[in-house]
């Protein structure tokens, strides 16, 4: 079994939660529209786990993350 089949088979085993679709349809090659591929990247950094809310400030995705929609908006970093 190569890398990219393993990867498939290793993300189906994940939980379900948002981007999860998405980033298996990226693993079988389709394209995504700019939303979905920042669901299925916040969902691959995780690695399928639940964070709500996602508490990496330093990545740029922070702000469009599906786990920061509510309506105090994404985390502040520590800026000093």
């Amino acid at each position: 079994m190569d890398k990219h089949s393993l990867a498939i088979r290793n993300v189906e085993g994940w939980t379900r939660r948002a981007g999860k679709a998405e980033l298996l349809r990226h693993l079988h090659g389709e394209r995504l529209t700019r939303d979905a591929a920042i669901r299925a990247k916040c969902y691959e950094c995780v690695g399928g786990e639940d964070t709500n809310p996602c508490l990496i400030v330093q990545c740029a995705l922070t702000q469009y993350c599906q786990w920061n929609k509510d309506e105090n908006g994404p985390p502040e970093s520590e800026e000093g």
